[in-house]
This record gives structure tokens, sequence and C-alpha cells, in this order.
């Protein structure tokens, strides 16, 4: 059953999208792991799937930032909430700062489901889709 959606979930969920963000652009795979639930998944549509956090932990060790990048993450809506569990949508713009500057690299989306785990919002599934 879908219930209304507090002001507190919304800005938990923006949150942990903002803070997954943050953990790519800082290359820190513990702190991406971190924020999934324990048999979470995040797939790269195309690219990579991995479950559970140890396998996402090495799965983004291996996207290490070979220079300077920024994931710019907006118009994040939740699209559903339960007690639970959250759906949220939202844009990705991926700029990369090579010898010319900074220029957006890819654009995409992501999908995602989000539950409560041990108090905390956690991403249950993350995919990320790239726009051609």
């Amino acid at each position: 059953m879908t219930t209304s959606i507090e002001p507190s979930v919304t800005a938990a969920v923006q949150t942990a999208i903002a803070a997954y963000a943050q953990a790519l652009d800082g290359d820190r795979p513990d702190d991406i792991a971190a924020l999934f639930t324990p048999d979470g998944v995040a797939e790269i549509v195309g690219m990579a799937k991995f479950e559970g956090r140890e396998a996402i932990r090495q799965g983004f060790a291996g996207f290490a930032p070979q220079r300077p990048q920024l994931h710019l993450v907006a118009n994040t809506v939740v699209t559903s909430a339960t007690e639970d569990e959250v759906t949220a949508t939202s844009n990705l713009a991926f700029f990369g700062r090579g010898d010319a500057g900074w220029s957006v690299e890819l654009v995409g989306r992501y999908d995602d489901v989000l539950r409560r785990h041990e108090g905390e919002w956690r991403f249950q599934q993350r995919t990320t889709t790239f726009l051609p």
C-alpha cells in the first residue's frame, strides 16, 4: 500500500543519492558499498551488475577515476513509498576534466529502490542507464 511521502523520507533518499555521487567522485568504494543493503544490487545497464556489498565494493574499485570527475544528479522524484521501501528516479550528468577543462561525457538516469535497513535508507537496487 502506498502512503503519502513524508518530507523526512524524501530528504533521506536525496541524502543517499548525493552520498553515492560524492563517494563515486572521491574513489571510495567502501562508502559506495555501505550505501546498499547487504543483498543490494548495483547495475550499470550494458556494462556490469554487482550483487551484494562485497561485489559492489570490488566492482566500483575497478572504476577508479583516472582524472577528476563529477557526477551531478538532479530532478530526483520519489515515485512511491511504503513504510520500508521507496522508489525514486533521478537524472544524471557525468563530467570529466581534461586538458580543455570540464565537459559532459555521459548523461543518463538512476532508477532506485531503497529499503529501510537498520534504521537507515539503503539502496536495494540501483540501475544506471546511460542515454544515447
